[in-house]
């Protein structure tokens, strides 16, 4: 099952997401809160809104009063996001995709890529999505196929990664090493149709970024 989160970040172009939500087959809709005002925007009819209610306008809340609430208290140890996400996983999502995440409050915006741990822990496939970027988590080997001038950034996250190699792209990586205070793996540009990323220790972030 494909779930999409509205969250209550910074949404510039409405025609981006409502491009990129038709492409998705049926999604299972949660708005996290304030994340309903966009969504009602879009006209999209949400599965559940769920969190605290205290960024949800009394104008979408009255547009989607035949929707499924979930209310939490405001005093609470999750964020918004983090109960949307845990809803998805018990709705038994097989890919989630994060709208809205990022924004001009950074502690929100780290706090969410932060969140992405989450579906690696249960091997669901989860990313944020934005007008300008793709960002999901990778614990293992994995091969892609991003059209080629695609420029993709791994940064390691939460420690060293090691052993790491890459091919495919226009800075090949040989048995390196990845730290967090030498982030050397920024703006890589796809060369070939695949591209392979191996990595002996460690979780990287991937970011698919369109200037």
């Amino acid at each position: 099952m494909n779930v999409i989160i509205f969250t209550n970040g910074d949404y510039t172009s409405l025609e981006f997401y409502e491009a990129y939500i038709k492409r998705i087959n049926q999604p299972y809709i949660i708005c996290a809160d304030g994340g309903a005002n966009f969504a009602k925007k879009l006209n999209i009819m949400p599965d559940i809104i769920l969190g605290d209610m205290d960024s949800i306008s009394r104008e979408t809340t009255a547009f989607y009063r035949n929707v499924k609430y979930k209310r939490y208290p405001v005093r609470k140890d999750e964020t918004d996001t983090e109960l949307a996400i845990n809803h998805a996983i018990k709705m038994g999502a097989s890919e989630v995709t994060i709208l809205g995440a990022l924004g001009s409050r950074l502690d929100h915006s780290l706090g969410n890529i932060f969140l992405l741990t989450c579906f690696l822990d249960v091997g669901i496939k989860g990313k944020i999505v934005n007008e300008k970027n793709i960002i999901f988590l990778i614990k293992e080997n994995e091969t892609f196929e991003f059209p080629i001038g695609t420029v993709v950034s791994l940064l390691p996250i939460g420690g060293d990664v090691e052993e790491i190699n890459i091919s495919g792209f226009e800075y090949p990586i040989v048995n390196g090493r990845m730290t967090m205070n030498k982030p050397y793996g920024i703006s890589n540009v796809v060369i070939h149709q695949e591209q392979k990323i191996a990595f002996e220790k460690g979780l990287l972030l991937v970011i698919i970024s369109e200037d």
